[in-house]
């Protein structure tokens, strides 16, 4: 059954690179993929992660290390009272 399986797949990989040879067929698997994926229509995945952002970025490490900080102060005062 591997050989099976190996051929099948390497059936389709070849199929498929034979349909992406085509820059008509490449531009329908983008779109679709974008359509999944919701890429498309929210502009809030289109700016998620930038560098840009650093206001954002530093305002999240603050509310990490704020956690941090408390879970800290708990381990030191446990330790105290021991």
């Amino acid at each position: 059954m591997g050989k099976v399986t190996k051929a099948v797949g390497v059936a389709g990989a070849v199929a498929g690179a034979a349909y992406l040879s085509k820059s008509e067929n490449r531009q329908k698997v983008k779109r679709q993929l974008a359509k999944i994926t919701g890429k498309e229509n929210s502009s809030y995945l289109k700016k998620l992660g930038k560098p840009s952002d650093i206001d954002d970025a530093n305002m999240v490490d603050e509310g990490a290390m704020t956690s941090v900080q408390y879970y800290n102060r708990l381990q030191e005062e446990k330790t105290e009272e021991n």
